[in-house]
This record gives structure tokens, C-alpha cells and sequence, in this order.
């Protein structure tokens, strides 16, 4: 009996350690954001020329008075293809700069862009919706380019910084956080004044999936995962106005979210939920008529049970004629 119990006990205090490594590791970008940037950090691209790098600086609103030298860094094409797991191209240009700054735990996620005339394709909401992927909950994150730009090499600016500081961000964070943006920022851009279609409808649609798919995890069934994109998509009256291999993106997304450990952090959801609230907040009437206590996952497992249920009532039937 007493090596039994002592069998139980082991597996209960090696369970907690695995629980406690795994939410340890999900919150690792924003533990090192919390400890280590004391100081805003600053990346500038490669691109810049030494005027560009001034000007880029100031509109980062760089205090050489306060802020320390070192905390401006600079984002190589070297350093771009190892961050990003990509071929060295020199050719690479990289304008897009970016400030990291550590907020308050009880502040949320705040993106800026200082120059949106020259960001031609990523928006605010995007790049905050890849930074709570990423597994960054609340910091406030400045991006500028003295150029017109797409934007979407600032992301990798804040992956160097963190590794410059010290914490490794995993592939599969960096991975998933790439590949949202670029899917929601192509989506937009391919759809910008069709009827129907709104970058912010987009981005609240994709709070709710993310959420629902960390509701159900890696439980999740591909089709599972497509209902639930495809309910949000409808509830938000996006789905009509999106190409099917729009929407195949998006679905294929959640499921490589659905297998990751971001999904585990306790406060995915709470980030999630206040970067949902934020962008409704700040877009008028726009999610006026629009239920916004909608839950995919609730209804896709209300779903499952009606079918059940019509599954159970037909055994039933038929049992009675058996043996």
C-alpha cells in the first residue's frame, strides 16, 4: 500500500512539474520583456542610410539623454534569414524599425505605427494579433519606416530584440506569428473595398478562433477546426466576401495553432479578450449589429452533442427489434 501511494504521489508532483515547465515556457517572451527592458529597446533595419537612421530614431522618439546607446540594434539580411529560417540575400532591403517597451501588468498590448503613410500593408491590429501569438501580452511596440514599406519585417525586428536579450524564442511561436500575419495582412490587401469586407471585422474574427482553438486544443479535428473558422468568419459576415483559399489560409493557421504550446499559457485567452475589446472599442458603429458573445467552440460542442444525442435516440430504435 505504501508503494503505491508512494507510485501516486510521484506522478502527481512529476505531473505538476510538466504543467509548471510547459506555462514556464509559453510565458518566457514576456517574463524576459518584464525583467530585462528596463530600458526601451530599439531595432532599426539594415536598409536605413545614416540620415534615415537619425530620422527613423526621432520619429522612435530615441532619447540619447535616457536611453542607453546599446539599446539601438540593427537588424542585418544575415540576421533576418536566421531568425526567419530563410537563404541570406543581400539584396534583402529592410527599412522597417521597430521600439519594444515594457508596460504595466495591468496594461495591454499597445502597437503603434509612428509613420502609416509609409506601413502599405500590415495594420496596427494584425501586428498586435501576431505579437499575442508570438506570446508577448503586454508591452507597447512602436513601428516606422522613413520609406514606404509593407511592414512585415518589423515582426522580425522584435524576435532579434528578444534574442538579443536573451530568451529564445521558439521557431514555432516565431512560425505561427509570421504566418498570421502574413495571412491576414495578404487577406486584407486582396479585399480592401469589396462589399462586405472589413480589416477590423477580420481581426476580432481571428481573436474568437484562436480562442476557441485553445479552448479545444490539440482534441481538435481538422474539421473541427474549420467549423470553427467557417461560424466565426459567417458571424462576423466575412465568409461571403473571402475566396475559399482565403479562408483555407486562416483554417490552416488555427490547426498549426491547435498543436502549439502558446495555446497553453493561462493568459492567452485574457490577452486575446482585451485586444478583441480594444479594436471594437476604438471602431464605432462597426460591431454594432453583430453578436459579439459568439462562441465557435460552444457551438461547435453543442453541435457535437445534438448529433450525439440523434445518434444515441437511433440505436435506441433499432435496439428494441434485437435480441
Amino acid at each position: 500500500m505504501k508503494l503505491k501511494q508512494l507510485a501516486v504521489g510521484s506522478l502527481v508532483v512529476l505531473g505538476s512539474s510538466l504543467a509548471l515547465s510547459t506555462a514556464s515556457a509559453a510565458t518566457q517572451v514576456q517574463k524576459v520583456i518584464d525583467e530585462t527592458y528596463v530600458q526601451p529597446d530599439y531595432v532599426l533595419g539594415y536598409s536605413l542610410d545614416q540620415a534615415q537612421r537619425e530620422q527613423t530614431l526621432d520619429l522612435l522618439q530615441y532619447d540619447s539623454t535616457k536611453d542607453q546607446e546599446e539599446a539601438v540594434k540593427t537588424l542585418t539580411t544575415s540576421d533576418y534569414a536566421k531568425i526567419m529560417d530563410v537563404a541570406d540575400d543581400s539584396s534583402l532591403q529592410l527599412y522597417s524599425s521597430v521600439k519594444i517597451k515594457k508596460l504595466g501588468k495591468s496594461e495591454t498590448l499597445q502597437v503603434k505605427i509612428v509613420t502609416p503613410e509609409n506601413i502599405t500593408k500590415v495594420t496596427e491590429n494584425m501586428y498586435r494579433n501576431a505579437a499575442v501569438t508570438l506570446g508577448i501580452e503586454h508591452a507597447q511596440i512602436s513601428v516606422a519606416s522613413p520609406i514606404a514599406v509593407t511592414g512585415e519585417s518589423a515582426l522580425a525586428g522584435i524576435y532579434y530584440s528578444l534574442e538579443e536579450k536573451g530568451v529564445k524564442v521558439s521557431d514555432e511561436n516565431k512560425q505561427l506569428a509570421q504566418e498570421e500575419l502574413s495571412a491576414i495582412s495578404n487577406i486584407s490587401q486582396e479585399n480592401q473595398g469589396k462589399e462586405g469586407f472589413d480589416a477590423d471585422k477580420l481581426n476580432v474574427a481571428m481573436t474568437d478562433i484562436k480562442s476557441a482553438v485553445a479552448d479545444g486544443g490539440s482534441k481538435l479535428s481538422q474539421e473541427d477546426i474549420k467549423k470553427i473558422v467557417e461560424d466565426t468568419l459567417t458571424r462576423y459576415g466575412l465568409k461571403s466576401s473571402m475566396t475559399q483559399n482565403q479562408i483555407t489560409l486562416i483554417i490552416n493557421f488555427a490547426v498549426n495553432l491547435s498543436k502549439s504550446n502558446i495555446i497553453t499559457d493561462a493568459d492567452f485567452k485574457k490577452t486575446l479578450s482585451s485586444l478583441k475589446d480594444s479594436i471594437v472599442s476604438q471602431a464605432g458603429s462597426l460591431f454594432d449589429k453583430i453578436n459579439l458573445n459568439f462562441d465557435a467552440g460552444k457551438t461547435l460542442n453543442e453541435s457535437k452533442g445534438f448529433f450525439e444525442r440523434i445518434w444515441q435516440q437511433i440505436v435506441a430504435f433499432f435496439s428494441q427489434f434485437t435480441g
